[in-house]
């Protein structure tokens, strides 16, 4: 907000180190603790978790001046109505979530020039939210209330979900090559690239590998060789990439069935005990 010009009145944050990190990204702006008084603004952003919504909803009910006219939160998942607590008090609210990771740390400010963002809430708060994203550069397109779960789940699987399997990948690639960095450095180009395919394209067209050749082999010399967490998450990627090949037919029928075979390919389970039980129990 200060990088985009918006006038900001205070921060308050919970936590010491949080209001020290503040203090040192945001040079000049009020930081406060929880107990302090607000500063006068004609809104607020409240970036909590979910599950803190409500008692911060039930906090700001007793803090806040009649000068407040809009209450906004983060959450991508969690409506408007969240913070219902101060809709009773005459407060519009509305949820904008920008489709943006912001990693905690001391980093650089992140610009949001460009960057989509849904918008909900009652139809004030979604004027005022939309006003503020405007200012801050962002793209807003309305949601349904009800569809945000969804929404925030499909978002959660194209970034969350992709981070952690990139993660796991560098990890146990590191174990085989061992220069110091050499993992993540090695997987930056292919990875980016391959993200960035799909996200040109929003199909599977520019895929490579072994599914869209049909290779068999090498699917099933993928899951033996993967450690048996890593290989089942392989094994569910691989049939929801399988049954998108075939939906846009990239691959035959024939060569989508032989690929759901390799995927369900009997696999060494561990060990196990028999315990025989006697006629006594």
């Amino acid at each position: 907000m200060v990088a985009a010009g918006v006038p900001l009145a205070g921060v308050c944050e919970a936590s010491a180190p949080a209001r020290r990190r503040a203090r040192r990204c945001l040079r000049g702006v009020q930081v406060l603790a929880p107990d302090e008084r607000l500063p006068l603004a004609w809104g607020v952003l409240v970036a909590v978790p979910d599950q803190a919504l409500g008692s911060c909803a039930a906090e700001l009910a007793s803090r806040l001046g009649p000068e407040i006219r809009v209450v906004v939160h983060t959450s991508g998942a969690q409506p408007a109505a969240a913070l219902d607590e101060l809709r009773r008090r005459g407060r519009a609210l509305a949820s904008l979530h920008p489709l943006m990771s912001f990693a905690r740390g001391d980093g650089p400010l992140l610009p949001l020039a460009g960057v989509s963002a849904t918008v909900e809430g009652d139809a004030r708060g979604v004027q005022l939210a939309r006003g503020l994203a405007r200012r801050l550069g962002l793209v807003t397109v309305a949601i349904a209330t009800q569809d945000k779960p969804l929404y925030h789940a499909l978002a959660a699987l194209a970034a969350n979900l992709t981070s952690a399997m990139v993660a796991a990948a560098c990890e146990e690639l590191a174990k085989i090559v061992r220069a110091k960095g050499w993992a993540h450095r090695a997987l930056a180009p292919l990875v980016r690239e391959a993200v960035g395919n799909v996200l040109a394209t929003g199909d599977l067209s520019r895929l490579t590998g072994p599914l869209v050749r049909g290779d068999v082999d090498t699917v099933r010399s993928h899951l033996a060789n993967l450690p048996p967490g890593l290989a089942a998450a392989y094994e569910l990627v691989a049939r929801l990439t399988v049954a998108g090949l075939r939906r846009e037919g990239r691959i035959s029928l024939e060569t989508a069935a032989g690929l759901d075979a390799a995927l369900t390919s009997p696999r060494p389970c561990g060990s196990f005990a028999v315990v025989m039980r006697g006629e006594e129990g």
